[in-house]
């Protein structure tokens, strides 16, 4: 009787390694948006309020 070969295993891979991470803004701390004081009258006074918007530097997508 004659011995049949079996066939060899799968090799296994290493795993992958993970993607790098994109550096982040450094004005919106990767955020996308930024804060400012709200100014009125003509002196331009503060009256306590913030605003929020996109980030000037990276237009809001968190990445510089």
């Amino acid at each position: 009787m004659a011995t049949t070969k079996k066939p060899p295993s799968p090799r296994r891979r290493p795993p992958k390694k993970p993607a790098p991470v994109p550096p982040s803004c450094g004005t919106c701390a990767g955020t996308g948006e930024t804060t400012t004081a709200v100014r009125v009258g003509r002196k331009r006074r503060d009256i306590g309020a913030t605003q929020s918007a996109l980030c000037p530097d990276c237009f809001g997508t968190g990445t510089a």
